[in-house]
């Protein structure tokens, strides 16, 4: 199984652990990907913040639908872009 792990903010950092917070706990068949947008918000603090988020979940979940990727994990709180995800 292939799942893609977004963080929706644009923290390099941030979306390294966890990427590695999510290996820690896969199945070892399992194959995670961790990504962030190449644009949008540095840190998701507010309705404004999740809302500019959204775009750029929304295109990484197409590129990862072009890659074959099984499913999704929105990384955040409030799961922005979550019913826009679910109909791509």
């Amino acid at each position: 199984m292939r799942i893609m792990v977004i963080n929706p903010n644009t923290t390099v950092s941030m979306t390294a652990k966890i990427g590695a917070a999510a290996r820690a706990v896969a199945h070892p068949d399992t194959v995670i990907t961790a990504v962030n947008p190449r644009t949008g918000p540095v840190s998701i603090e507010g309705h404004y913040d999740e809302a500019v988020s959204v775009i750029g979940i929304l295109e990484e979940i197409r590129q990862g639908e072009q890659n074959g990727i099984d499913g999704y994990v929105i990384a955040c709180f409030g799961d922005p872009g979550l019913l826009a995800a679910r109909e791509i």
